[in-house]
């Protein structure tokens, strides 16, 4: 057996390390063999040795937990009465602890009292003489016990120890009330309460840890904590949870915070601007977990759409798998009732995805850009003129050449047909609160004025003044879309090219343009399109709003929602 064991470790030599075969002992022990292997690695130059994370050596990681961050962990429970224990233990207990640190300097009173307490009880050494000065009863308790032991074992001694309760047991029994037209213990209260005075105990902590109208001393803790809140929203108000929320900001300040959430209450610009996302795809044999990691302060580039974070894009941002942007108000109304009538599966409430109002075509790249470092895909549904004005907007990639074919001709048929450039009302009210087409405006006036007083318009005011009007000539284009075949069909190939991109443009202008007829056409817009959801009843009818870009397809509608449904 042993002539087999040492040759079983002669050929683990072999196995693991053989480069270090040749001149290894023969038969080695263990002892040998490890020997053999520490010396042979000794004479190894340092550029063959890399620096990689391994298990701390035992009793050097409890020697280093005093330099490390004191964690704080308040977990999401499912039975909040174990999150209210005051034991130390528990996350109620842990901070009502830190609350009582800087109290030691006071307690000496008690402290002592303890003290006298314990020689009460117990014999207690004073200056290395044991003193006995117990009440009489705990004497003769303990002789009386001695004595009947000494029926059985007469050389037995018996002394009896009473320790007093510590400072910290007394604390740790400590009992919460709460009044709130009925005194009862917390422990009965509903779980909002109980959740609440949680916090309530953190928001006292941070008031005299930062100086405020609590603060005891100079506030400075004598080591680092790291606060680490699993689902702080839980049993929390809306309005609860915004207070938790700057408390937070507040620990953060000085401290490390991390928070798991699932409410978009817990982010805001310029605080929690580095974080991490975790999404659930689809994956084979079964859905893993993806992380992506965003962090604005680090992307210049992302700054500036990290200020669109307000609640519902947010909401959308953290808890949605696609995120479809749309340009007017009440166009999502519209648009989800279209999409579950015409087919049940295209439920964008059931499937998780969200949409969200830019308020004009040049918001797209900005919010597309913001949701895209989230992690999550972007489609987008545009009105026709985005095709003419603001392209670049849409994000769209190499149909510039088809895009300025389907141009082209639908100019040749603007000027076949004499098309006059009659823009909406819609069109004009959003044109004026255009900003560049303010600024346009801005200089026109400012041309006229010039002209007046000179008595001439030079060829740079009228060029000024005609750009408040270039825009027209997009209406004249979407115009012939509509009227004209061969418009139509020049346009449609870059539609179909965009929305393979995840890019709808809508072919007959905004979706406005795809109400049943019975429809009101003037009114506040929410009012219009809840009256054009109260037509749309049946699969047929929200089919028939659209007719198929090209014969024998699917109506455009239909295509749309299709491609904002598709994976991909």
């Amino acid at each position: 057996m042993n002539e087999g064991a040492k040759g079983l470790r002669s050929a683990a030599i072999d196995e693991h390390f053989p480069e270090f075969a040749d001149g290894s002992p023969e038969s080695p022990n263990i002892t040998q063999a490890k020997e053999y292997i520490a010396e042979r690695i000794t004479e190894l130059p340092a550029d063959l040795f890399e620096m990689r994370e391994g298990p701390l050596p035992t009793g050097i990681a409890s020697s280093i937990t005093k330099l490390l961050p004191d964690p704080i962990y308040i977990p999401a429970v499912k039975n909040i009465n174990d999150d209210l224990k005051t034991s130390q233990s528990t996350s109620f207990g842990r901070l009502l602890g830190l609350l009582l640190e800087d109290m030691a300097p006071d307690l000496d009173n008690i402290n002592n009292a303890l003290s006298d307490l314990r020689a009460f009880f117990n014999r207690v050494e004073v200056e290395g003489e044991i003193e006995d000065n117990r009440h009489q009863k705990v004497k003769d308790l303990e002789s009386d016990i001695e004595a009947r032991l000494a029926e059985n074992f007469p050389a037995v001694k018996v002394e009896l120890e009473v320790p007093p309760p510590e400072l910290k047991a007394i604390l740790n029994s400590a009992q919460i009330f709460v009044d709130d037209g009925s005194k009862d213990s917390i422990e009965n209260k509903g779980d909002g309460i109980k959740r609440s005075l949680t916090f309530a105990l953190l928001q006292c902590y941070v008031n005299r840890l930062f100086g405020g109208p609590e603060a005891a001393g100079d506030g400075v803790a004598p080591r680092p904590n790291l606060f680490l809140f699993e689902e702080p929203e839980l049993y929390l108000h809306p309005k609860s949870q915004r207070i938790l929320f700057a408390t937070l900001e507040k620990i953060s300040r000085r401290f490390q915070v991390v928070v798991t959430t699932h409410s978009p209450l817990f982010f805001a610009p310029g605080i929690t601007a580095s974080f991490v996302r975790i999404s659930k795809e689809r994956a084979d044999p079964k859905p893993i977990g993806v992380i992506h990691e965003v962090n604005f302060d680090l992307d210049p580039a992302s700054a500036e759409a990290f200020r669109l974070a307000k609640f519902e894009n947010a909401d959308a941002a953290f808890f949605s798998r696609r995120v479809v942007l749309f340009e007017g108000e009440s166009d999502d109304a519209f648009f989800k009732h279209v999409s579950k009538t015409i087919d049940e599966e295209w439920d964008f409430d059931s499937q998780n995805i969200a949409m969200v109002q830019v308020s004009g075509k040049g918001n797209f790249a900005k919010f597309r850009r913001f949701f895209e470092a989230f992690g999550i895909q972007v489609k987008i549904v545009a009105d026709l003129d985005a095709f003419f004005e603001g392209f670049q907007h849409l994000g769209a990639d190499g149909v510039e050449d088809i895009r300025n074919t389907a141009i082209q001709t639908i100019d040749d048929r603007v000027a076949a047909l004499n098309i006059p450039a009659e823009p909406k009302a819609r069109q004009i009210k959003a044109k004026v609160k255009n900003e560049s087409w303010q600024t346009r405006y801005a200089d026109a006036k400012a041309a006229i004025r010039l002209a007046q007083e000179n008595g001439n318009v030079p060829p740079e005011a009228l060029e000024t003044i005609d750009s408040l009007f270039v825009w027209e000539d997009d209406i004249a284009r979407g115009e012939v879309c509509l009227i004209d075949d061969a418009a139509r069909a020049a346009l449609t190939p870059c539609i179909d090219a965009l929305r393979a991109q995840g890019i709808c443009v809508l072919s007959k202008g905004a979706i406005e343009d795809y109400y049943p007829d019975e429809a009101p056409r003037n009114g506040p817009k929410p009012e219009r399109a809840l009256a054009a959801i109260q037509l749309v009843t049946t699969a047929e009818v929200a089919r028939a709003l659209s007719a198929p870009l090209v014969e024998g397809r699917e109506p455009e509608l239909a295509e749309i929602c299709a491609e904002l449904f598709a994976d991909r």
